[in-house]
């Protein structure tokens, strides 16, 4: 069968588990594991990334297969081909996966039905980003075991495909989900279709119940213009310091981070229970165990 991984709502809770435990036990085990049968995978990035595509092209090498990389520039959509005739290009060569960001949403989804050849979304306009999901699960197991966690996200909720991933899983595994946001950010009847238990807070103040704050990047490419001139009142009652840390929850950010707009100086560089970089690594194991589970 041929697999995919283009939304959380692909995979069951067992397939979750299996990803974050393999994932954990690449981690724990930092040899190479070369496979018998060489895949070829496309990486095929249509808009910036740093984390992702690194992670992607390591995890493939790691594992002992081949990795392609192709961004916009390097591709004949640059010159303006259709979408449509790249993937017939693409596909023609017969890659045993491939792996998609773009800023279309749902274009991993449709590349799967039209193609039927094993995807990855890396990202997919708002929508969502399955793997940097299944990554953060991975670190949160390899902390908390099985205890059903209480995590708060804070930040551009609306514009953020992280969040949308990671609000699907966290409602898979019964997490208490917190969302802290203006309403600005919000989209409360989309989120309702997801969870209708999740809890809203309009303050990072008396966060003392929450095990994780993940804090989320103001998606400015994808926010309208009047929205822009809110970065500043956001920044004024939502950026993360010391003082709402007094409980010591673990900290998580995607990645990037906009310093002192969304997590201030002196947390990002001295609070001691960040998980930012872990995120980053895990990023790396959880990729292989993706491509693990496709093949």
């Amino acid at each position: 069968m041929i697999k995919k991984i283009t939304s959380i709502d692909d995979l069951s809770i067992k397939e979750i588990n299996k990803i974050a435990d393999d994932a954990i036990k690449f981690s724990l085990n930092k040899k190479k594991t070369k496979k018998s049968k060489v895949r070829n995978i496309f990486n095929l990035f249509l808009e910036p990334s740093t984390r992702t595509t690194v992670s992607f092209e390591l995890a493939a090498k790691k594992i002992g297969h081949n990795i392609i990389n192709i961004n916009f520039d390097k591709s004949s959509l640059s010159k303006g081909e259709t979408f449509k005739d790249t993937m017939a290009t693409l596909v023609s060569m017969n890659p045993d996966a491939l792996i998609i960001r773009d800023q279309r949403e749902f274009s991993p989804r449709d590349i799967y039905n039209n193609h039927k050849i094993s995807v990855i979304n890396a990202g997919d306009g708002k929508n969502e980003h399955p793997t940097q999901s299944l990554l953060d699960y991975a670190i949160l197991k390899k902390k908390f075991g099985n205890k059903k966690i209480t995590i708060g996200i804070c930040g551009d909720i609306k514009h953020s495909r992280v969040a949308h991933s990671n609000i699907k899983l966290f409602t898979k595994l019964n997490y208490n989900i917190e969302l802290i946001a203006p309403d600005y950010f919000l989209d409360k009847n989309n989120l309702l279709k997801i969870n209708k238990n999740i809890k809203y807070r309009n303050s990072l103040n008396n966060i003392d119940n929450l095990d994780v704050i993940m804090m989320l990047r103001i998606q400015k490419e994808r926010i309208n213009k009047n929205l822009k001139s809110s970065v500043a009142s956001f920044k004024n009652k939502y950026c993360l310091n010391m003082k709402h840390l007094k409980s010591k929850p673990f900290l998580m950010h995607p990645g990037p981070v906009n310093r002192n707009i969304e997590i201030s100086d002196d947390v990002l560089d001295s609070y001691r229970r960040s998980l930012i970089l872990d995120q980053v690594e895990m990023g790396v194991y959880t990729r292989m165990a993706c491509l693990e589970f496709l093949f």
